[in-house]
């Protein structure tokens, strides 16, 4: 194994995993919305399923999808949807501690295989994937080895950084506890992930 590009996978992965994107939107949003416990099949949906995506990439799909460069502009369109429901589910989420009369709609955090998924139509996850199996075709010999150490690498990253993501959502759950606050953060966090499905499409 190459140390020298281990470590520079190692700086990458971590910037590339903090970083905002939808996934760290998503899970701040779920964790404000629902708190930790409640979103954590969320974020485990996240570094295992990005994990998985990124090991198919680098044993060969990243070179499919080079290929095939309109596959790209189908993901990004499924991304966006799939974006604008989830902004829109956000949007119409009972939040946590809402007094709202019986019957209100009260949304739910995203379960694992949905959270798991969503990597395959996330932009930013593709972005990261296609880089990354690219530029350290010379972190080990064999194509196998060097396929497990990118998805360890960027599991062990994701598990981190989503985390922070998730704690910084917990500490806003913790603060808003009346409806009117709690909606009030639905809408921005809404606003936001509507926002990055548009940027998607636009680039």
């Amino acid at each position: 194994m190459d140390t020298v590009l281990f470590s520079s996978l190692l700086g990458f992965a971590f910037v590339a995993s903090v970083t905002p994107g939808p996934n760290n939107l998503m899970i701040m949003t779920s964790g404000a919305a629902f708190g930790w416990r409640r979103s954590l099949r969320h974020l485990l949906g996240i570094a295992l399923g990005f994990g998985f995506m990124i090991a198919m990439v680098t044993l060969g799909l990243g070179h499919l999808i080079a290929q095939v460069p309109e596959l790209l502009d189908a993901i990004k369109i499924a991304g966006a949807l799939w974006l604008m429901w989830l902004a829109f589910q956000f949007l119409n989420a009972k939040p946590a501690g809402d007094d709202s009369p019986a019957g209100a709609t009260r949304g739910r955090p995203l379960r694992f295989h949905e959270a798991a998924l969503f990597q395959w139509v996330n932009p930013k996850a593709w972005t990261m994937a296609l880089a990354v199996a690219s530029g350290y075709v010379g972190l080990a010999p064999s194509h196998w080895l060097r396929a497990g150490l990118i998805a360890l690498v960027f599991l062990i990253m994701a598990l981190l950084c989503t985390s922070l993501w998730l704690m910084a959502g917990e500490a806003l759950h913790r603060i808003l506890k009346g409806p009117g606050a709690g909606r009030v953060f639905g809408y921005l966090m809404a606003g936001l992930i509507a926002a990055t499905a548009i940027v998607i499409v636009a680039t």
